[in-house]
């Protein structure tokens, strides 16, 4: 398996995963003609990406979705009855075959075992995924507020880890920023902050270290000492992990 993340944050967000036998996009956050222009640089052929998972509908998840869809190249489209609703008309009306998924819920995807998983942030029904194949194992977790405990168990140890560290609290609330956004993304229905994402991955890695790719990260509430600093003071060994930041720019392709 190896994971391309060809956009991260609040301005787009897009990841490219393949293996021997198949190849998907995990959300379609920027324009068409971007990840056109992103695939060709990785050396791949975007037209034999047939297949879809949305995680939820905010524009910066889904905001080159139609365009990919009038190319009538995608052939199957995985998201949950929320995220279907919330699409606009014409979306809809352009949709090949729709698989509607549930939280919880385990499904077979060509190799893939995939575990759809509830997440918490102010969209109709978001949800992140698991996705094991070959005993590898990748998780995306991006836009929550908290990721319940519930869920601790199911998500441990895998070989590598897309989460959100979005921001800084006190960099947040000292910001320009409105006071009501600065309400949502606070909220269990925002975006998990720097401690929160290191608490988080602490418990998550186990027994094997574990490749973690920092996603969704605030260019103006945050920076990459915040995110380190809650590393060292939440992780009980900060050997466990090895980290990558992701931007706009396309990260290298991880292999596992």
């Amino acid at each position: 398996m190896e994971v391309f993340v060809l956009a991260s944050g609040s301005k787009g967000n897009i990841t490219f995963v393949k293996n021997d036998i198949v190849s998907f996009f995990i959300d379609v956050g920027i324009s068409y003609k971007k990840i056109v222009t992103k695939m060709k640089a990785y050396g791949e052929d975007i037209s034999q990406v047939k297949t879809l998972f949305l995680t939820h509908e905010h524009s910066d998840h889904i905001l080159g979705l139609l365009a990919f869809l009038k190319t009538g190249q995608i052939e199957d489209v995985y998201l949950t009855q929320g995220t279907l609703d919330a699409l606009s008309d014409e979306t809809k009306s352009l949709l090949p075959n729709v698989h509607i998924i549930k939280a919880d819920e385990k499904f077979k995807f060509a190799s893939f075992d995939v575990l759809p998983v509830l997440l918490s942030h102010d969209a109709k029904e978001p949800v992140g995924f698991r996705f094991d194949w070959n005993n590898k194992s990748f998780v995306c977790l991006t836009d929550t507020g908290y990721v319940d405990q519930s869920y601790y168990e199911v998500l441990k140890d895998a070989d590598l880890y897309l989460l959100e560290a979005n921001h800084d609290p006190k960099r947040l609330l000292d910001s320009r920023r409105p006071f009501m956004l600065k309400q949502r993304i606070l909220g269990i229905y925002g975006h998990l902050s720097n401690n929160e994402a290191a608490i988080l991955m602490n418990r998550l890695i186990q027994n094997k270290k574990a490749k973690w790719i920092i996603a969704h990260v605030s260019e103006e509430c945050n920076d990459p000492f915040d995110i380190e600093k809650a590393i060292v003071d939440n992780f009980d060994d900060i050997l466990k992990t090895e980290i990558i930041y992701a931007s706009q720019e396309s990260l290298p392709g991880i292999k596992l």
